[in-house]
């Protein structure tokens, strides 16, 4: 299944849509906070690097006909952070093939967000489009384990310990949440 851009979801307070090339600056404030980026890339990213970043998710809509969504409040248009399932190929999982074919969920809020249950909102409304749309029955996602808030967010979603791994020498929950097809 391919599509060349991100369906719109709705939620009773936000607005999920794909990326577009306006959402620069936006995606370039997400990335360079130090707490967006703490349990994720460990520093803020570079401008250029947000642009590859903001490319790559396009690409994943017109190959895999899924990837990641800006997510936005209704009430204000603030940009609430961005979060989607992806196919990544990351180096530190090729000892595991058996992930390599699933999507992998990930999500990263502004820090103003945070604590306002936005991420289950967003979450729930796309593992929700993920299984009415994909046939992969499996998803699974990378976590620090220090990131309680994200591990307590996964397992509300259903969401469980699958295996842990290092990655650049620092441990990370690898979690499955399994099988719902359409």
């Amino acid at each position: 299944m391919t599509k060349t851009s991100a369906p719109v979801l709705h939620t009773e307070r936000l607005v999920l849509r794909g990326h577009q090339e306006t959402d620069f600056e936006a995606c370039v404030a997400l990335w360079s906070n130090p707490v967006v980026t703490r349990y994720t890339t460990g520093q803020p990213v570079a401008p250029q690097d947000v642009w590859t970043r903001l490319l790559r998710h396009l690409g994943h809509w017109m190959l895999f006909g899924f990837g990641y969504w800006l997510v936005f409040e209704r009430s204000t248009g603030r940009c609430v952070g961005e979060m989607g399932i992806a196919r990544f190929k990351r180096d530190v999982l090729k000892d595991h093939a058996v992930l390599d074919p699933l999507p992998e969920a990930g999500w990263v809020l502004m820090p103003w967000a945070h604590g306002q249950g936005f991420a289950l909102e967003a979450l729930g409304a796309i593992l929700q489009w993920r299984d009415l749309n994909l046939s992969q029955g499996d998803t699974f996602c990378l976590i620090d384990p220090a990131n309680m808030p994200s591990l307590r967010l996964a397992a509300k979603v259903g969401f469980q310990p699958y295996l842990k791994i290092d990655s650049n020498d620092k441990p990370v929950e690898v979690l499955l949440r399994r099988g719902r097809s359409p």
